[in-house]
């Protein structure tokens, strides 16, 4: 139960806070790989940046990339949270009837990195979405990812 509840109180979070990752994504990917003078300045700050994605792309610009950021925060927060509780509850951490301090840290690192294991590709899909944008106002390299809300027939070919 701990892994849904935590994951579901990290999705409530994110619908708040990805319109604020979309801006900082796309402030930290303009001018990429450029010499500072040589590209166009689409978000002069934070404010500015709210309302041009919002004027070119629409409010809904604001929440690109939403899906795989709440897949991202369910899962790295479910498990994360969810697997130290059960070395928690396991007693894992404890020691002469104690919380061990060093004990916990370790479970703590361990549930962590097990999150952003299983986690990091649905951070990098939700950064390439929040990335995209209308032409006029794209910044860095522009990944095409489709989202489908059906399923595509899946094609096998068999040799001879």
């Amino acid at each position: 139960m701990d892994f849904v509840l935590s994951g579901v109180a990290a999705c409530g979070a994110c619908l708040f806070t990805n319109p604020l990752e979309v801006v900082k994504t796309r402030m930290q990917l303009q001018g990429e790989l450029r010499t500072p003078g040589s590209y166009k300045i689409h978000y002069r700050n934070v404010f500015h940046a709210f309302y041009t994605i919002g004027k070119v792309d629409g409010l809904a610009g604001l929440q690109k990339g939403l899906v795989p950021g709440l897949n991202y925060q369910f899962v790295v927060n479910g498990v994360r949270l969810g697997s130290y509780a059960i070395l928690e509850s396991g007693g894992y951490i404890h020691s002469e009837g104690r919380v061990s301090p060093v004990k916990s840290v370790a479970a703590g690192a361990v549930a962590g990195m097990l999150g952003a294991v299983i986690g990091s590709p649905m951070y990098l899909v939700k950064t390439h979405l929040q990335s995209q944008s209308t032409a006029s106002i794209a910044v860095g390299h522009q990944y095409q990812h489709q989202v489908s809300r059906r399923r595509q027939p899946v094609h096998i070919m068999y040799g001879c």
